[in-house]
């Protein structure tokens, strides 16, 4: 499956001049039964247009052209393609970021989709040329089996990869189609979207002073890709599209959000795109919530909205760490991620994950190097603080495929009386419960979570990866994924969700 080279997009912008560029906005329709070229299907682009072919080639504020004989079909087209006189050059209208084109003939069912002109450069016969290249698209002859019901004929996903008996291919709570052809002005293959990889997509706008480098982002980026995730295309880990967007006005910057999700609703709608609203995770990096020291809130489990809260820290606006770290906590429980995992109790001394307060703000420690950005990869067996055995450590869960070599690379922090503490040892074995500096081969009940006593017990802890939800408590999605694909039950709503972690949590 082809994927975009984006490349020159932001310096040649949109506008190209006739006589002056060889630009080129082109692409191909196929048959999908027979994946031959289909010559003479029209294809109407809603855009803007200049240049001489427009007058003759405009209807309303649609323009269209048609393929040639082996399915190719052009706009801003240089010299050598058609007379300069049949020349359109199109750009999107105004508001919209995206170019939709509709490709039709009889006999076949009509496609839309979104094209967002990003340029390649092209250097040939001593002349330069900038080709923007629409996603090729495949038409369904018309009454084409479609067993999905998704829109794409069984032949066409054939041809696209993606499985004709499943409307999400890779399960990301987007359609084969949308990720292919993108949806209501979005081009998502723009933004990097594939059906055959899970994608998540995130716009993070900021406070003056209060927003994470680029490089605190790819810190969480790089986490999600490394996920021990499996998608159809044979890659493992998800592709998380992470965008650092805008800064906040100082003027709108409100320096406590209170009611938390009142006041940053008010915001939202002043900066976010509501064409992404079905796509797009929001988070906005700000001062603080309903007057607390609160590190961070997610809008609910599984939910689409977060907010990370770290000015009235010190440092103002917190560490690099503590912002990577907040940032991924609180996207973990947009999907659907707890305290605990599969559940919402905190500390539990076998769940090593940074959605535990004893990993959040400083990271996981594996194989002795700190700071580790993580979701819980490990399902580690149900544990009593009531009878404990330093040499055997925790044990991999009944059933489950984690190991004991696997959990020999984890460090262990739990919580004391006195604070946030790491273990000597590691999950697997040899872990100085007690921090007596003595491993000891015997059973006996020490306080692990610190809340003064050694009852507490805790269930399997699960791998966070593999159980996360990717729609978002039903915002995130499209209509063709099918009826009932968008779960709009939330396990955790909004104002039940609970400020996360503070400084007292370092």
């Amino acid at each position: 499956m082809k994927r975009r080279t984006k490349i020159m997009g932001a310096v040649i912008g949109i506008g190209l001049v006739a006589g002056a560029i060889h630009g080129c906005v082109w692409g191909n329709v196929k048959d999908a039964s027979t994946n031959s070229g289909i010559e003479s299907a029209t294809v109407w682009a809603y855009a803007n247009c200049s240049g001489d072919g427009c007058a003759a080639h405009t209807w309303g504020d649609w323009v269209y052209t048609s393929t040639n004989g082996s399915g190719n079909y052009f706009f801003d087209p240089y010299g050598e393609i058609v007379d300069p006189v049949d020349a359109m050059y199109i750009s999107p209208h105004s508001g919209e970021e995206a170019i939709r084109f509709y490709v039709s003939k009889s006999g076949y069912t009509p496609r839309n989709t979104w094209h967002r002109l990003e340029y390649e450069k092209v250097e040939n016969d001593g002349k330069t040329y900038y080709h923007s290249q629409v996603d090729n698209v495949q038409l369904c002859p018309t009454g084409a089996t479609d067993s999905d019901g998704d829109g794409l004929c069984d032949d066409a996903e054939t041809h696209y990869g993606t499985d004709p008996h499943n409307t999400d291919t890779d399960g990301d709570s987007l359609s084969d189609p949308a990720e292919l052809f993108g949806f209501d002005g979005l081009d998502l293959a723009y933004y990097g979207a594939n059906p055959l990889r899970k994608d998540v997509f995130l716009e993070i706008d900021y406070y003056p002073g209060l927003g994470p480098s680029a490089a605190v982002v790819q810190l969480v980026v790089e986490a999600y890709a490394n996920a021990p995730v499996s998608n159809p295309d044979g890659s493992t880990g998800i592709s998380l599209h992470a965008f650092l967007d805008d800064e906040i006005a100082a003027a709108d910057a409100d320096p406590n959000l209170s009611p938390a999700w009142t006041d940053f609703d008010i915001i939202k709608a002043n900066y976010f795109d509501s064409k992404r609203a079905r796509v797009f995770h929001y988070a906005l990096f700000a001062n603080q919530y309903n007057g607390s020291g609160s590190s961070g809130l997610s809008r609910g489990i599984p939910a689409q909205d977060v907010i990370v809260s770290l000015g009235t820290w010190t440092p103002a606006g917190g560490t690099d760490l503590w912002k990577a770290g907040t940032l991924m906590h609180e996207l973990g429980h947009n999907m659907g991620l707890g305290h605990g995992g599969h559940n919402h109790t905190n500390y539990k001394p076998h769940y090593i994950s940074v959605m535990s307060y004893l990993y959040q703000l400083v990271g996981l420690t594996v194989d002795a190097v700190p700071g580790v950005l993580d979701y819980s990869r490990l399902e580690i067996e149900s544990f009593s603080e009531s009878s404990v055995n330093e040499h055997q450590a925790f044990s991999p869960a009944i059933g489950s495929s984690t190991t004991e070599a696997e959990m020999a690379h984890y460090g262990v922090r739990i919580l004391t009386s006195g604070g946030r503490v790491w273990l000597t040892g590691n999950a697997s074995a040899d872990l100085d419960f007690d921090r007596d500096g003595i491993i000891e081969d015997f059973w006996q009940a020490v306080d692990l979570n610190g809340d003064g006593n050694t009852t507490g017990s805790w269930q399997d802890t699960q791998d966070d990866w593999n159980n996360l939800e990717y729609h978002g408590g039903g915002n995130i999605g499209d209509d063709a994924l099918g009826a009932g694909a968008l779960r709009s039950y939330q396990r955790v709503y909004a104002e039940e969700m609970k400020p996360c972690a503070t400084m007292d949590d370092i």
